[in-house]
């Protein structure tokens, strides 16, 4: 049941937001009472705990079953920075989690740095397989990355592009693997 009031929560904040969501919605899709509700979850506040955490912990593991996917260095990249789980936090979430939820917005910074790490780790590979120039500063790269990453974060620059976060992946990759040189 827990499970249960997870998934629908899950949908009630990835269509109303983290503060616009209620315990009543929930109940009366499951079709049962709030109080059932509350026995498995003390308050609202711990459903957007662990909406995070469960986030969070299918991002790291499809984040690391990527990296091991035999494959190319770009595939790899794009899955790594994509990593999917069975809820994706829209990004005016990640917004409304940094202004009411500190803790689980430090929890998806820890995320983002945890994926940084692991695309730097993946660079030095490709360069000692020669798959990346030699002439190319990992560190550089890693940063460049980095700084770009921050751009799944502006709900301003999104939303005033027409853009998705997909499409911001595929283009950040495209220029950064190929160039814009002809």
């Amino acid at each position: 049941m827990k499970d249960k009031i997870l998934s629908v929560a899950a949908s009630k904040i990835e269509r109303y937001g983290l503060k616009k969501f209620t315990i009543d919605e929930i109940a009366l899709e499951l079709k049962i009472s709030k109080k059932t509700v509350y026995k498995y979850f003390h308050s609202k506040d711990e459903i957007v705990k662990e909406y995070f955490n469960e986030v969070i912990r299918t991002c790291r593991e499809n984040t690391i079953e990527a990296v091991n996917h035999e494959g190319r260095f770009d595939d790899k990249l794009h899955e790594i920075v994509c990593s999917n789980n069975e809820h994706k936090i829209p990004i005016n979430i990640i917004n409304e989690a940094k202004l009411y939820y500190p803790e689980q917005w430090e929890e998806i910074q820890k995320l983002k740095d945890f994926k940084l790490d692991i695309i730097e780790k993946l660079i030095k590979d490709a360069m000692k397989d020669g798959k990346i120039k030699e002439d190319i500063d990992y560190r550089i790269l890693s940063k460049l990355i980095e700084k770009i990453s921050d751009i799944f974060f502006d709900y301003d620059f999104l939303v005033n592009n027409n853009l998705t976060i997909d499409e911001i992946i595929d283009g950040i990759i495209k220029i950064a693997l190929n160039g814009i040189l002809k």
